[in-house]
């Protein structure tokens, strides 16, 4: 596998895109670590729609694994087009996050446990979290790309 030339500026611009990923870490292992502990609670595991957004939730932790998996497409080994593609596959942890919010909202509004809406809070707190961390990442792959191709990409 060749590995393509970059200059200072791109492999700036790739470590901190990667940085970016590895600061994001902590939040979505926090993420899944509340959302487990309430998916476990006896007071919230009965409520409608808990494993479709425990399952969603679990899709936006793989996306982030994913993530660092599409720097691997910075090899020469794929055509650019690929390439663009396999970089952009953050959408998908976007996508997943959205899912996540709409369907916890729909478990959350079930529940009535004064501990357990502590806990609903602190969610929450840490999906608003993700988001902003998900759109730095978005950002820095953007920042990148446009340095290695040229082109400049519309963020939604």
């Amino acid at each position: 596998m060749t590995v393509m030339e970059l200059s200072n500026k791109q492999r700036n611009a790739l470590l901190d895109w990667w940085n970016t990923m590895e600061t994001a870490k902590p939040v979505i292992r926090r993420l899944m670590s509340l959302i487990t502990e309430f998916r476990v609670r006896p007071e919230t595991s009965h409520a409608d729609g808990m494993i479709l957004f425990y399952r969603a939730a679990s899709e936006v932790s793989y996306g982030y694994a994913g993530l660092r998996g599409c720097i691997r497409a910075l090899s020469n080994e794929y055509s650019e087009a690929l390439q663009m593609n396999m970089t952009m596959c953050h959408s998908f942890a976007e996508k997943f996050s959205v899912d996540t919010k709409v369907l916890f909202e729909r478990v959350a509004a079930q529940i009535t446990d004064p501990s357990s809406m502590i806990l609903i809070q602190r969610i929450r707190n840490t999906l608003r979290e993700n988001d902003f961390m998900l759109n730095q990442i978005k950002l820095k792959a953007l920042i990148f790309l446009v340095g290695i191709t040229g082109i400049h990409y519309r963020i939604k």
